[in-house]
């Protein structure tokens, strides 16, 4: 029992310092230059050494966006991380296997069943930890994106063009909510590239949150129709305020019932404890004790 702990414990370890390893070796073979990003081959050759389905490249691309991860080989470098933790995994393993040697069949059994459990998490966690940075940037835009859209409506009312006040407000509120004021300046580039609307459907599909698609609507919308748009970012801020303020109250309604369950499980068997613990026990002495009824009809 203790060598298998011994495996796993030494497995665990080599896992760990392969996984900041390759982390460093990922990055530090990526360089940035004035002119373009440059990435080695070894990390392009790593990054498709396991096949990826259409579906599954898909969504890691939404996933990229989402993170705000723009690179041109932001793709290959979590690819690489991927396949370069798995097949370190089992190649470790497989060392570890050939110095064990064929007489140690347990052992031999456990570093192959870990070396294999250490290579699904190796593939699997890096793909995790992307998509939950994806949904807390995002969140992160949904809670600024009320501010935003006050400080543009009063860009609007000043005078100022929309294509202009987005380049504004994104770089007023980089210190503050840097995710939004990216985006937002990425919007005001891709209008001097192409359309208003073409950035804004573009906004929409990167962030792919259901405020930023309803905002792109509006706005294209109104720009068709010719009305005021002012009025109508307002009504959007405030509304966009109530959902997050409604949604707070539920959350907190919530609250209440997620406490019941500890209060049941830990709270409740001590007092019960408390309360009926000194009468059972004044009930066995009577019950048990040289006075008891039961000896005396003996």
């Amino acid at each position: 029992m203790d060598q298998d702990l011994l495996t796993f414990a030494v497995a665990a370890v080599i896992f760990v310092i392969s996984w900041l390893l390759a982390r460093w070796w990922v990055r530090r073979s990526v360089r940035q230059t004035p002119s373009m990003e440059e990435i080695s081959p070894w990390v392009e050759s790593l990054a498709s050494q396991l096949p990826e389905t259409m579906l599954n490249t898909a969504e890691i691309d939404k996933d990229l966006r989402r993170a705000g991860r723009y690179g041109a080989y932001a793709k290959q470098r979590l690819f690489a991380l991927r396949n370069g933790l798995a097949i370190a995994s089992i190649l470790l393993a497989g060392l570890i296997v050939v110095y064990l040697g064929p007489d140690r069949n347990r052992e031999v059994l456990w570093t192959i069943g870990i070396g294999l459990l250490l290579a699904i998490v190796g593939f699997t966690v890096p793909r995790v930890l992307l998509a939950l940075e994806a949904n807390q940037r995002v969140g992160r835009i949904r809670d600024a994106l009320p501010d935003a859209l006050d400080t543009i409506g009063m860009c609007l009312h000043g005078g100022i063009s929309f294509q202009e006040c987005l380049g504004y407000v994104g770089r007023e509120l980089m210190p503050v909510h840097p995710d939004l004021a990216l985006e937002l300046l990425m919007v005001g580039q891709h209008t001097e590239v192409n359309s208003f609307d073409f950035a804004l459907q573009q906004f929409a599909a990167r962030i792919d949150a259901p405020e930023i698609v309803s905002l792109a609507t509006l706005i294209t919308q109104n720009q068709r129709l010719g009305t005021g748009i002012i009025d109508s970012i307002r009504d959007f801020a405030d509304n966009l305020r109530l959902k997050r303020r409604q949604a707070a109250e539920a959350k907190a309604g919530r609250a209440e019932l997620f406490l019941l369950f500890p209060v049941i499980f830990c709270l409740l068997p001590s007092i019960l404890l408390i309360l009926f613990g000194p009468p059972i026990l004044s009930l066995i002495d009577f019950l048990t004790g040289p006075s008891s009824p039961l000896r005396i009809a003996r």
